[in-house]
Protein backbone atom coordinates (compact mmCIF):
# COMPACT_ATOMS: atom_id res chain seq x y z
CA UNK A 1 0.00 0.00 0.00
CA UNK A 2 1.32 3.37 -0.48
CA UNK A 3 2.50 5.35 2.60
CA UNK A 4 0.63 7.62 4.54
CA UNK A 5 1.12 9.69 7.41
CA UNK A 6 -1.44 7.69 10.74
CA UNK A 7 -1.30 8.14 13.91
CA UNK A 8 -3.42 5.63 16.11
CA UNK A 9 -4.87 6.32 19.53
CA UNK A 10 -5.69 3.47 21.75
CA UNK A 11 -7.44 3.62 24.92
CA UNK A 12 -5.58 3.96 27.83
CA UNK A 13 -5.34 0.51 30.39
CA UNK A 14 -6.36 1.42 33.76
CA UNK A 15 -5.30 -1.25 36.63
CA UNK A 16 -6.41 0.62 39.58
CA UNK A 17 -10.27 0.04 38.44
CA UNK A 18 -11.73 -0.43 41.86
CA UNK A 19 -15.31 -1.49 40.32
CA UNK A 20 -13.98 -4.69 38.79
CA UNK A 21 -12.67 -7.67 40.82
CA UNK A 22 -9.16 -7.95 39.50
CA UNK A 23 -8.03 -11.73 39.81
CA UNK A 24 -4.78 -11.65 38.98
CA UNK A 25 -3.27 -11.47 42.35
CA UNK A 26 -5.15 -14.48 43.33
CA UNK A 27 -3.74 -16.79 40.84
CA UNK A 28 -0.67 -18.34 39.75
CA UNK A 29 0.00 -19.35 36.08
CA UNK A 30 2.76 -20.53 34.41
CA UNK A 31 4.35 -17.35 32.82
CA UNK A 32 3.57 -18.38 30.01
CA UNK A 33 0.21 -18.45 30.03
CA UNK A 34 -0.23 -14.94 31.40
CA UNK A 35 -2.07 -12.57 28.51
CA UNK A 36 0.91 -10.22 27.96
CA UNK A 37 0.08 -7.36 25.37
CA UNK A 38 1.84 -4.23 24.02
CA UNK A 39 0.93 -1.64 26.33
CA UNK A 40 0.90 0.90 23.92
CA UNK A 41 -1.13 3.97 23.58
CA UNK A 42 -0.01 5.54 20.04
CA UNK A 43 1.66 5.15 16.70
CA UNK A 44 3.36 7.76 14.92
CA UNK A 45 4.76 7.92 11.83
CA UNK A 46 4.89 7.09 7.74
CA UNK A 47 2.65 3.61 7.29
CA UNK A 48 4.10 1.62 4.55
CA UNK A 49 2.31 -1.46 5.13
CA UNK A 50 -0.74 -2.92 7.15
CA UNK A 51 -2.24 -6.00 7.37
CA UNK A 52 -4.17 -8.33 9.58
CA UNK A 53 -2.58 -11.81 10.54
CA UNK A 54 -5.13 -14.87 11.14
CA UNK A 55 -4.34 -17.07 14.51
CA UNK A 56 -6.62 -20.12 12.85
CA UNK A 57 -3.76 -21.85 12.09
CA UNK A 58 -3.10 -22.80 15.30
CA UNK A 59 -6.50 -23.57 16.45
CA UNK A 60 -6.67 -27.66 16.75
CA UNK A 61 -9.02 -29.59 14.56
CA UNK A 62 -11.02 -30.95 17.64
CA UNK A 63 -11.16 -27.30 19.05
CA UNK A 64 -12.92 -26.43 15.77
CA UNK A 65 -15.29 -29.46 15.54
CA UNK A 66 -16.19 -28.68 19.25
CA UNK A 67 -17.23 -25.26 18.09
CA UNK A 68 -19.29 -26.59 15.58
CA UNK A 69 -20.91 -28.94 17.25
CA UNK A 70 -22.15 -26.84 20.11
CA UNK A 71 -23.12 -24.71 17.37
CA UNK A 72 -20.88 -21.30 17.93
CA UNK A 73 -19.01 -19.52 15.42
CA UNK A 74 -15.58 -19.81 15.66
CA UNK A 75 -14.46 -16.45 15.67
CA UNK A 76 -11.76 -14.86 17.36
CA UNK A 77 -9.99 -11.44 17.19
CA UNK A 78 -7.02 -10.30 14.86
CA UNK A 79 -3.80 -8.74 15.60
CA UNK A 80 -2.95 -5.87 13.27
CA UNK A 81 0.56 -4.98 12.04
CA UNK A 82 1.57 -1.72 10.83
CA UNK A 83 5.24 -1.32 9.41
CA UNK A 84 5.94 2.98 10.32
CA UNK A 85 9.38 4.53 9.21
CA UNK A 86 10.95 6.22 12.09
CA UNK A 87 12.70 9.27 10.14
CA UNK A 88 14.76 10.43 13.07
CA UNK A 89 16.71 6.54 13.27
CA UNK A 90 16.44 5.84 9.18
CA UNK A 91 14.45 2.38 9.82
CA UNK A 92 11.37 1.00 9.91
CA UNK A 93 9.70 -0.29 12.73
CA UNK A 94 7.32 -3.61 13.17
CA UNK A 95 3.98 -2.50 15.47
CA UNK A 96 1.79 -5.47 16.46
CA UNK A 97 -1.25 -4.37 17.79
CA UNK A 98 -3.19 -6.86 19.50
CA UNK A 99 -6.58 -7.06 20.48
CA UNK A 100 -7.67 -4.73 23.94
CA UNK A 101 -7.63 -6.63 26.66
CA UNK A 102 -9.38 -4.38 29.97
CA UNK A 103 -10.03 -5.93 33.50
CA UNK A 104 -13.49 -7.16 32.43
CA UNK A 105 -11.70 -9.44 29.28
CA UNK A 106 -9.25 -10.28 31.65
CA UNK A 107 -11.30 -11.95 34.16
CA UNK A 108 -13.03 -13.99 31.37
CA UNK A 109 -9.53 -14.65 30.74
CA UNK A 110 -8.88 -16.54 33.92
CA UNK A 111 -12.60 -18.20 34.45
CA UNK A 112 -11.42 -19.81 31.00
CA UNK A 113 -8.45 -20.90 32.23
CA UNK A 114 -10.13 -22.72 35.51
CA UNK A 115 -12.74 -24.27 33.28
CA UNK A 116 -10.24 -25.84 31.18
CA UNK A 117 -7.73 -26.99 34.24
CA UNK A 118 -11.06 -28.37 35.41
CA UNK A 119 -11.62 -30.22 32.28
CA UNK A 120 -8.37 -31.49 32.19
CA UNK A 121 -8.66 -32.96 35.63
CA UNK A 122 -11.72 -34.62 34.46
CA UNK A 123 -9.94 -36.78 32.20
CA UNK A 124 -11.23 -35.98 28.70
CA UNK A 125 -8.61 -36.57 25.66
CA UNK A 126 -8.80 -33.00 24.23
CA UNK A 127 -10.11 -29.40 25.50
CA UNK A 128 -14.11 -29.72 25.14
CA UNK A 129 -13.80 -25.37 24.65
CA UNK A 130 -17.07 -25.27 22.94
CA UNK A 131 -19.01 -26.96 25.74
CA UNK A 132 -17.43 -24.96 28.37
CA UNK A 133 -18.41 -21.83 26.75
CA UNK A 134 -22.36 -23.01 26.21
CA UNK A 135 -22.15 -24.03 30.11
CA UNK A 136 -20.97 -21.16 31.08
CA UNK A 137 -23.85 -19.04 29.19
CA UNK A 138 -26.23 -21.46 30.99
CA UNK A 139 -24.64 -21.39 34.84
CA UNK A 140 -23.23 -17.77 34.75
CA UNK A 141 -25.39 -15.38 32.09
CA UNK A 142 -24.29 -12.16 33.89
CA UNK A 143 -21.22 -13.17 32.00
CA UNK A 144 -22.98 -12.58 28.50
CA UNK A 145 -20.88 -15.27 26.71
CA UNK A 146 -23.02 -14.84 23.59
CA UNK A 147 -24.54 -11.39 21.94
CA UNK A 148 -26.85 -12.97 19.17
CA UNK A 149 -27.30 -15.63 16.26
CA UNK A 150 -25.96 -15.97 12.52
CA UNK A 151 -28.62 -18.76 11.13
CA UNK A 152 -28.07 -21.42 13.41
CA UNK A 153 -24.35 -20.23 15.20
CA UNK A 154 -24.33 -18.53 18.18
CA UNK A 155 -21.87 -15.50 18.21
CA UNK A 156 -19.57 -14.75 20.93
CA UNK A 157 -19.71 -11.28 22.58
CA UNK A 158 -16.41 -9.26 22.03
CA UNK A 159 -14.72 -9.83 25.12
CA UNK A 160 -15.50 -13.26 24.99
CA UNK A 161 -13.97 -12.95 21.39
CA UNK A 162 -10.67 -11.08 22.79
CA UNK A 163 -10.21 -13.33 25.83
CA UNK A 164 -10.77 -16.25 23.40
CA UNK A 165 -7.92 -15.15 21.25
CA UNK A 166 -5.18 -14.56 23.81
CA UNK A 167 -6.45 -18.52 25.38
CA UNK A 168 -5.78 -19.90 22.19
CA UNK A 169 -3.05 -17.70 21.33
CA UNK A 170 -1.54 -18.86 24.92
CA UNK A 171 -2.24 -22.76 25.01
CA UNK A 172 -1.07 -23.53 21.23
CA UNK A 173 1.31 -20.27 20.55
CA UNK A 174 4.14 -18.18 22.18
CA UNK A 175 2.18 -16.31 24.15
CA UNK A 176 3.12 -12.48 22.63
CA UNK A 177 5.63 -13.91 20.23
CA UNK A 178 2.60 -16.85 18.44
CA UNK A 179 1.60 -13.18 15.92
CA UNK A 180 5.33 -13.52 14.61
CA UNK A 181 5.44 -16.91 14.14
CA UNK A 182 2.19 -16.89 11.92
CA UNK A 183 2.91 -14.13 9.86
CA UNK A 184 4.16 -15.27 6.72
CA UNK A 185 6.29 -12.03 5.76
CA UNK A 186 8.29 -12.80 8.80
CA UNK A 187 11.66 -14.95 7.85
CA UNK A 188 13.47 -14.21 10.88
CA UNK A 189 12.94 -13.86 14.70
CA UNK A 190 15.57 -12.77 17.18
CA UNK A 191 15.60 -11.78 20.73
CA UNK A 192 19.15 -10.67 22.23
CA UNK A 193 17.61 -10.64 26.03
CA UNK A 194 16.07 -8.82 28.92
CA UNK A 195 14.76 -4.76 27.62
CA UNK A 196 15.92 -5.07 24.48
CA UNK A 197 13.09 -4.91 21.42
CA UNK A 198 12.54 -8.44 19.70
CA UNK A 199 13.39 -8.22 16.01
CA UNK A 200 11.49 -9.42 12.78
CA UNK A 201 13.32 -10.00 9.52
CA UNK A 202 10.56 -9.00 6.94
CA UNK A 203 10.73 -9.85 3.61
CA UNK A 204 9.88 -6.72 2.36
CA UNK A 205 11.51 -4.27 4.91
CA UNK A 206 14.45 -6.10 5.96
CA UNK A 207 15.17 -6.36 9.88
CA UNK A 208 13.51 -4.25 11.70
CA UNK A 209 12.82 -3.87 15.30
CA UNK A 210 9.25 -4.36 16.85
CA UNK A 211 7.31 -2.85 19.76
CA UNK A 212 7.69 -5.84 21.88
CA UNK A 213 10.06 -5.81 24.54
CA UNK A 214 10.25 -7.92 27.29
CA UNK A 215 11.43 -6.74 30.55
CA UNK A 216 12.02 -8.30 33.82
CA UNK A 217 8.98 -6.62 35.51
CA UNK A 218 6.21 -6.98 33.48
CA UNK A 219 2.35 -4.93 35.12
CA UNK A 220 -0.75 -7.24 34.29
CA UNK A 221 -3.55 -5.55 36.15
CA UNK A 222 -1.60 -5.50 39.71
CA UNK A 223 0.06 -9.04 38.21
CA UNK A 224 3.96 -8.77 38.49
CA UNK A 225 5.62 -10.73 35.92
CA UNK A 226 9.11 -11.81 36.14
CA UNK A 227 10.13 -11.22 32.20
CA UNK A 228 13.50 -13.19 32.68
CA UNK A 229 11.85 -16.27 33.97
CA UNK A 230 9.01 -15.59 30.61
CA UNK A 231 11.90 -15.74 28.97
CA UNK A 232 13.64 -18.95 30.11
CA UNK A 233 10.65 -20.39 29.59
CA UNK A 234 10.22 -19.52 26.29
CA UNK A 235 13.43 -20.85 25.19
CA UNK A 236 12.59 -24.34 27.16
CA UNK A 237 9.71 -24.58 25.31
CA UNK A 238 11.15 -24.38 21.88
CA UNK A 239 13.91 -26.36 22.63
CA UNK A 240 12.06 -29.08 24.45
CA UNK A 241 9.47 -29.17 20.62
CA UNK A 242 12.90 -29.37 18.77
CA UNK A 243 13.56 -33.08 20.80
CA UNK A 244 16.56 -30.96 22.22
CA UNK A 245 17.70 -30.01 26.12
CA UNK A 246 18.94 -26.57 27.46
CA UNK A 247 20.36 -26.18 31.18
CA UNK A 248 22.25 -24.10 32.91
CA UNK A 249 25.19 -27.07 32.36
CA UNK A 250 24.54 -26.75 28.59
CA UNK A 251 23.58 -23.15 28.26
CA UNK A 252 23.42 -23.41 24.28
CA UNK A 253 21.00 -25.43 21.85
CA UNK A 254 19.57 -25.23 18.19
CA UNK A 255 17.16 -27.71 16.09
CA UNK A 256 14.10 -27.38 14.39
CA UNK A 257 10.52 -26.39 15.34
CA UNK A 258 7.67 -29.19 14.35
CA UNK A 259 6.71 -27.18 11.46
CA UNK A 260 10.35 -26.62 10.15
CA UNK A 261 11.19 -23.68 11.80
CA UNK A 262 15.09 -23.73 12.99
CA UNK A 263 15.66 -22.44 16.55
CA UNK A 264 19.08 -21.64 18.14
CA UNK A 265 19.15 -20.58 21.65
CA UNK A 266 21.27 -19.65 24.83
CA UNK A 267 20.15 -20.00 28.29
CA UNK A 268 19.85 -17.34 30.97
CA UNK A 269 23.14 -15.65 31.75
CA UNK A 270 25.72 -18.32 31.29
CA UNK A 271 26.83 -17.20 27.93
CA UNK A 272 24.34 -14.14 26.88
CA UNK A 273 24.82 -11.00 28.81
CA UNK A 274 21.01 -9.95 29.01
CA UNK A 275 19.71 -13.43 29.76
CA UNK A 276 18.18 -15.73 27.71
CA UNK A 277 18.56 -15.51 23.68
CA UNK A 278 17.18 -16.99 20.66
CA UNK A 279 16.71 -16.95 17.25
CA UNK A 280 14.15 -18.17 14.55
CA UNK A 281 14.81 -18.71 11.42
CA UNK A 282 11.06 -19.56 9.74
CA UNK A 283 10.56 -22.32 7.16
CA UNK A 284 7.95 -21.10 4.47
CA UNK A 285 5.47 -23.75 3.81
CA UNK A 286 5.39 -21.54 0.28
CA UNK A 287 9.05 -21.73 -0.45
CA UNK A 288 10.91 -18.55 -2.75
CA UNK A 289 10.77 -19.61 -6.22
CA UNK A 290 13.00 -18.45 -8.95
CA UNK A 291 9.55 -16.23 -10.20
CA UNK A 292 10.08 -14.49 -6.78
CA UNK A 293 13.44 -13.85 -7.45
CA UNK A 294 13.52 -12.51 -10.85
CA UNK A 295 10.54 -10.27 -9.29
CA UNK A 296 12.78 -9.23 -6.06
CA UNK A 297 15.60 -8.64 -8.83
CA UNK A 298 17.84 -10.96 -7.23
CA UNK A 299 18.21 -12.73 -10.25
CA UNK A 300 17.53 -11.57 -14.04
CA UNK A 301 15.31 -13.58 -16.42
CA UNK A 302 18.21 -14.08 -18.80
CA UNK A 303 20.62 -15.06 -15.64
CA UNK A 304 17.51 -17.69 -14.12
CA UNK A 305 17.03 -18.87 -17.91
CA UNK A 306 20.88 -19.36 -18.40
CA UNK A 307 21.35 -21.42 -15.09
CA UNK A 308 17.99 -23.61 -15.91
CA UNK A 309 19.49 -24.58 -19.49
CA UNK A 310 22.49 -25.22 -17.54
CA UNK A 311 21.05 -27.79 -14.91
CA UNK A 312 18.97 -29.30 -17.95
CA UNK A 313 23.20 -29.53 -19.42
CA UNK A 314 24.01 -31.78 -15.69
CA UNK A 315 26.33 -28.89 -14.86
CA UNK A 316 26.80 -28.91 -10.98
CA UNK A 317 26.96 -25.33 -9.45
CA UNK A 318 27.79 -23.45 -5.89
CA UNK A 319 26.16 -20.94 -4.44
CA UNK A 320 28.38 -19.36 -2.05
CA UNK A 321 27.91 -16.09 0.14
CA UNK A 322 28.25 -15.00 4.10
CA UNK A 323 25.55 -15.62 6.73
CA UNK A 324 22.11 -14.68 5.55
CA UNK A 325 23.16 -13.94 2.30
CA UNK A 326 20.27 -16.09 1.18
CA UNK A 327 22.29 -19.29 -0.43
CA UNK A 328 19.64 -21.88 0.57
CA UNK A 329 17.07 -19.87 -0.73
CA UNK A 330 18.77 -19.58 -4.54
CA UNK A 331 19.80 -23.04 -4.11
CA UNK A 332 16.32 -24.48 -3.14
CA UNK A 333 14.88 -22.44 -6.41
CA UNK A 334 17.36 -23.37 -8.53
CA UNK A 335 16.87 -26.77 -8.11
CA UNK A 336 12.81 -26.65 -8.82
CA UNK A 337 13.87 -26.10 -12.03
CA UNK A 338 15.37 -29.61 -12.94
CA UNK A 339 13.57 -31.84 -15.27
CA UNK A 340 11.35 -34.36 -13.52
CA UNK A 341 13.03 -37.60 -15.13
CA UNK A 342 16.56 -36.82 -12.60
CA UNK A 343 16.45 -37.90 -9.52
CA UNK A 344 17.33 -35.95 -6.72
CA UNK A 345 19.11 -37.06 -3.26
CA UNK A 346 19.27 -34.03 -0.74
CA UNK A 347 21.32 -34.35 2.43
CA UNK A 348 20.93 -31.69 5.48
CA UNK A 349 21.89 -31.44 9.20
CA UNK A 350 18.66 -29.96 9.52
CA UNK A 351 15.99 -30.31 6.20
CA UNK A 352 15.58 -26.79 4.99
CA UNK A 353 15.65 -27.77 1.34
CA UNK A 354 11.80 -28.20 0.12
CA UNK A 355 11.25 -29.48 -3.86
CA UNK A 356 8.03 -29.86 -5.74
CA UNK A 357 9.54 -32.89 -7.05
CA UNK A 358 8.24 -36.79 -6.90
CA UNK A 359 11.97 -38.22 -8.06
CA UNK A 360 13.84 -36.61 -4.74
CA UNK A 361 15.20 -38.57 -1.76
CA UNK A 362 15.71 -36.28 1.55
CA UNK A 363 18.32 -37.36 3.76
CA UNK A 364 18.84 -35.55 7.01
CA UNK A 365 21.82 -36.38 10.09
CA UNK A 366 21.21 -37.58 13.23
CA UNK A 367 22.67 -37.41 16.95
CA UNK A 368 22.86 -40.47 18.95
CA UNK A 369 20.20 -40.69 21.28
CA UNK A 370 21.43 -40.06 24.71
CA UNK A 371 24.74 -41.71 24.25
CA UNK A 372 23.45 -44.93 22.37
CA UNK A 373 23.09 -46.08 18.87
CA UNK A 374 24.81 -44.22 15.75
CA UNK A 375 25.33 -41.07 15.17
CA UNK A 376 24.62 -40.24 11.38
CA UNK A 377 26.00 -37.60 10.05
CA UNK A 378 26.58 -36.14 6.56
CA UNK A 379 29.74 -38.49 5.92
CA UNK A 380 27.26 -41.47 5.93
CA UNK A 381 24.36 -40.42 4.24
CA UNK A 382 26.70 -38.75 1.64
CA UNK A 383 28.35 -41.91 0.89
CA UNK A 384 24.75 -43.64 1.09
CA UNK A 385 23.23 -41.40 -1.25
CA UNK A 386 25.73 -42.84 -4.15
CA UNK A 387 24.16 -46.16 -4.03
CA UNK A 388 20.19 -43.91 -5.23
CA UNK A 389 22.02 -44.14 -8.16
CA UNK A 390 20.95 -40.08 -8.11
CA UNK A 391 21.22 -37.73 -10.74
CA UNK A 392 21.93 -34.67 -8.72
CA UNK A 393 23.38 -34.90 -5.17
CA UNK A 394 22.46 -31.80 -2.97
CA UNK A 395 24.61 -31.08 0.03
CA UNK A 396 22.85 -28.57 1.90
CA UNK A 397 26.08 -26.96 2.92
CA UNK A 398 29.65 -28.49 2.60
CA UNK A 399 31.93 -27.22 5.41
CA UNK A 400 34.44 -30.56 6.22
CA UNK A 401 35.32 -34.10 5.34
CA UNK A 402 32.02 -33.84 3.66
CA UNK A 403 33.01 -31.79 0.68
CA UNK A 404 35.67 -34.51 -0.20
CA UNK A 405 33.39 -37.12 -1.06
CA UNK A 406 31.05 -34.81 -2.74
CA UNK A 407 33.78 -33.60 -4.92
CA UNK A 408 34.77 -37.38 -5.35
CA UNK A 409 31.06 -37.92 -6.84
CA UNK A 410 30.71 -34.98 -9.05
CA UNK A 411 34.17 -36.27 -10.35
CA UNK A 412 32.49 -39.65 -11.71
CA UNK A 413 29.79 -38.32 -13.60
CA UNK A 414 26.97 -37.52 -10.99
CA UNK A 415 25.35 -34.13 -10.68
CA UNK A 416 26.04 -31.57 -7.66
CA UNK A 417 24.87 -28.83 -6.19
CA UNK A 418 25.73 -27.30 -2.47
CA UNK A 419 26.10 -24.40 -0.74
CA UNK A 420 29.39 -22.79 0.70
CA UNK A 421 30.27 -19.63 3.31
CA UNK A 422 32.85 -17.66 1.06
CA UNK A 423 32.88 -13.63 -0.06
CA UNK A 424 33.13 -14.70 -3.82
CA UNK A 425 34.21 -16.80 -6.42
CA UNK A 426 38.39 -16.81 -5.92
CA UNK A 427 37.81 -17.07 -2.33
CA UNK A 428 35.64 -20.22 -2.31
CA UNK A 429 38.19 -22.01 -4.78
CA UNK A 430 41.12 -21.07 -2.18
CA UNK A 431 39.16 -22.54 0.51
CA UNK A 432 38.44 -25.45 -0.89
CA UNK A 433 41.76 -26.37 -1.99
CA UNK A 434 43.64 -25.95 1.34
CA UNK A 435 42.94 -27.29 5.21
CA UNK A 436 40.88 -28.31 5.93
CA UNK A 437 38.63 -29.35 2.85
CA UNK A 438 41.91 -30.05 0.96
CA UNK A 439 40.23 -30.64 -2.45
CA UNK A 440 42.66 -31.26 -5.51
CA UNK A 441 42.88 -28.92 -8.10
CA UNK A 442 41.93 -30.92 -10.56
CA UNK A 443 38.83 -31.74 -8.88
CA UNK A 444 37.65 -27.81 -8.84
CA UNK A 445 36.40 -27.77 -11.86
CA UNK A 446 34.19 -30.47 -11.72
CA UNK A 447 31.92 -28.07 -9.87
CA UNK A 448 31.27 -26.55 -12.96
CA UNK A 449 29.16 -23.12 -11.75
CA UNK A 450 29.82 -20.80 -8.74
CA UNK A 451 26.22 -18.25 -8.02
CA UNK A 452 27.57 -15.85 -5.61
CA UNK A 453 25.51 -13.89 -3.34
CA UNK A 454 25.19 -10.97 -1.40
CA UNK A 455 23.30 -9.25 0.95
CA UNK A 456 24.05 -5.30 -0.06
CA UNK A 457 23.28 -1.56 -0.16
CA UNK A 458 20.87 -0.84 -2.84
CA UNK A 459 18.81 2.69 -3.95
CA UNK A 460 15.13 2.10 -4.04
CA UNK A 461 13.67 5.59 -5.03
CA UNK A 462 15.58 7.99 -2.58
CA UNK A 463 16.60 5.16 0.14
CA UNK A 464 19.55 2.84 0.54
CA UNK A 465 18.25 -0.21 1.46
CA UNK A 466 19.82 -3.44 2.17
CA UNK A 467 18.41 -6.14 -0.62
CA UNK A 468 19.94 -9.84 -2.36
CA UNK A 469 21.55 -10.12 -5.36
CA UNK A 470 23.47 -12.85 -6.87
CA UNK A 471 26.21 -10.24 -7.73
CA UNK A 472 28.03 -12.77 -10.18
CA UNK A 473 28.27 -16.33 -11.80
CA UNK A 474 31.27 -17.86 -12.74
CA UNK A 475 32.36 -21.12 -14.75
CA UNK A 476 35.32 -22.73 -13.30
CA UNK A 477 37.51 -23.50 -16.38
CA UNK A 478 40.15 -24.83 -14.30
CA UNK A 479 40.90 -23.84 -10.54
CA UNK A 480 42.81 -20.96 -11.76
CA UNK A 481 40.67 -19.91 -14.69
CA UNK A 482 37.21 -18.41 -13.34
CA UNK A 483 35.29 -17.08 -16.48
CA UNK A 484 32.21 -14.23 -15.30
CA UNK A 485 29.42 -15.73 -17.03
CA UNK A 486 27.07 -13.17 -15.49
CA UNK A 487 27.76 -10.10 -13.92
CA UNK A 488 25.58 -7.48 -11.53
CA UNK A 489 25.88 -4.01 -12.33
CA UNK A 490 25.26 -1.88 -9.48
CA UNK A 491 24.57 1.88 -11.02
CA UNK A 492 21.57 0.02 -13.02
CA UNK A 493 21.18 -2.50 -10.38
CA UNK A 494 20.82 -4.94 -13.70
CA UNK A 495 22.36 -8.25 -14.80
CA UNK A 496 24.20 -8.80 -17.55
CA UNK A 497 24.54 -12.61 -18.93
CA UNK A 498 28.17 -12.62 -21.09
CA UNK A 499 27.92 -16.18 -23.55
CA UNK A 500 31.38 -15.17 -24.38
CA UNK A 501 32.46 -16.36 -21.09
CA UNK A 502 30.25 -19.15 -21.14
CA UNK A 503 33.44 -21.55 -22.03
CA UNK A 504 31.91 -24.74 -19.76
CA UNK A 505 28.54 -24.26 -20.62
CA UNK A 506 29.67 -24.12 -24.47
CA UNK A 507 31.48 -27.08 -23.66
CA UNK A 508 28.66 -29.25 -22.68
CA UNK A 509 26.74 -28.30 -25.71
CA UNK A 510 29.21 -29.15 -27.97
CA UNK A 511 30.02 -32.41 -26.64
CA UNK A 512 26.21 -33.05 -26.80
CA UNK A 513 25.73 -32.47 -30.64
CA UNK A 514 24.00 -29.04 -30.03
CA UNK A 515 24.97 -25.84 -31.67
CA UNK A 516 25.81 -23.00 -29.38
CA UNK A 517 23.65 -20.36 -31.29
CA UNK A 518 20.39 -22.72 -30.92
CA UNK A 519 21.37 -23.01 -27.41
CA UNK A 520 21.78 -18.72 -26.71
CA UNK A 521 18.14 -18.40 -28.71
CA UNK A 522 16.61 -21.37 -26.34
CA UNK A 523 18.09 -19.67 -23.02
CA UNK A 524 16.24 -16.38 -24.34
CA UNK A 525 13.12 -18.04 -25.18
CA UNK A 526 13.17 -19.48 -21.51
CA UNK A 527 13.94 -15.82 -20.32
CA UNK A 528 11.03 -14.82 -21.89
CA UNK A 529 8.75 -17.89 -20.15
CA UNK A 530 10.15 -16.83 -17.00
CA UNK A 531 9.38 -13.38 -17.26
CA UNK A 532 6.11 -13.75 -18.42
CA UNK A 533 5.63 -16.15 -15.56
CA UNK A 534 7.01 -13.70 -13.20
CA UNK A 535 4.31 -11.20 -14.07
CA UNK A 536 1.39 -13.54 -13.62
CA UNK A 537 -0.50 -12.81 -10.30
CA UNK A 538 -2.40 -16.29 -10.41
CA UNK A 539 1.03 -18.10 -10.61
CA UNK A 540 3.19 -15.87 -8.10
CA UNK A 541 0.89 -14.81 -5.03
CA UNK A 542 -0.22 -18.66 -4.98
CA UNK A 543 0.76 -20.07 -1.57
CA UNK A 544 1.13 -23.21 -3.99
CA UNK A 545 3.15 -21.02 -6.43
CA UNK A 546 6.37 -23.75 -6.45
CA UNK A 547 4.09 -26.61 -7.28
CA UNK A 548 2.69 -24.15 -10.60
CA UNK A 549 5.94 -23.59 -11.50
CA UNK A 550 7.19 -26.76 -11.17
CA UNK A 551 4.03 -27.76 -13.11
CA UNK A 552 4.93 -25.22 -16.59
CA UNK A 553 8.48 -26.33 -15.88
CA UNK A 554 7.74 -29.80 -17.11
CA UNK A 555 5.52 -29.15 -19.46
CA UNK A 556 7.73 -26.58 -21.09
CA UNK A 557 10.23 -29.72 -21.16
CA UNK A 558 7.75 -31.87 -22.79
CA UNK A 559 5.70 -29.56 -24.89
CA UNK A 560 7.68 -25.88 -24.81
CA UNK A 561 5.02 -24.36 -27.89
CA UNK A 562 2.21 -25.35 -25.85
CA UNK A 563 3.47 -23.55 -22.24
CA UNK A 564 4.40 -20.79 -23.59
CA UNK A 565 0.86 -20.10 -25.33
CA UNK A 566 -0.77 -21.20 -21.85
CA UNK A 567 1.97 -18.61 -19.71
CA UNK A 568 0.79 -15.60 -22.66
CA UNK A 569 -2.94 -16.51 -22.11
CA UNK A 570 -2.65 -16.06 -18.70
CA UNK A 571 -0.31 -13.18 -18.95
CA UNK A 572 -2.18 -11.38 -21.10
CA UNK A 573 0.57 -10.95 -23.22
CA UNK A 574 -0.52 -11.14 -27.07
CA UNK A 575 1.22 -13.44 -29.61
CA UNK A 576 3.78 -12.29 -31.57
CA UNK A 577 3.22 -14.38 -35.36
CA UNK A 578 6.59 -15.13 -36.72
Amino acid sequence: MSSQKLKIKLPKISTNNKNKNVRAEEVDLPFSLYPLFIPVQTIEGEVFSQYEIDLSNIIPEDIANDFSQNRIELSIAKPNVFITYDEEKGIYKYNLIEPLMDVNTFNIYLTLIDEVERSLLADTDHVPLGKILVDLSSKRPELKVFQGRVGELNVLSTPFKVALYYLLRNMFGYNILTPLLLDHNIEDISSSGLNLPIYVYHRQFEYTPTNIVITKQMNLFGKIIDGEQLLDELVLRFISLANKTISVATPIADGILPKGDRIAATFRREVSANGSSFVIRRFSESPITILDLINSKVLSPEAAAYLWYAIDMKLSFMVIGVTGAGKTTVLNAILNLVKESMKIVSIEDIPEIRLAQDNWVQLYARPAYGGLGKEVGLMDLLKLSLRYRPDIIVVGEIRGEEAYVLFQAISTGHGGATTFHAYDAESAVKRLMNEPLNIPSEWIPMMNIIVTVRRLPVYVGDKILLRRRAVSINEIVSYNDLRQSVRWDPNTDTHILDYNAAMVLRSRIEESGKNFDDAKAEIERRATFLKMMASTRQIVQSRDSYKILKKYIIKYSLRPEEAMREIQMMAGVKQVTQ
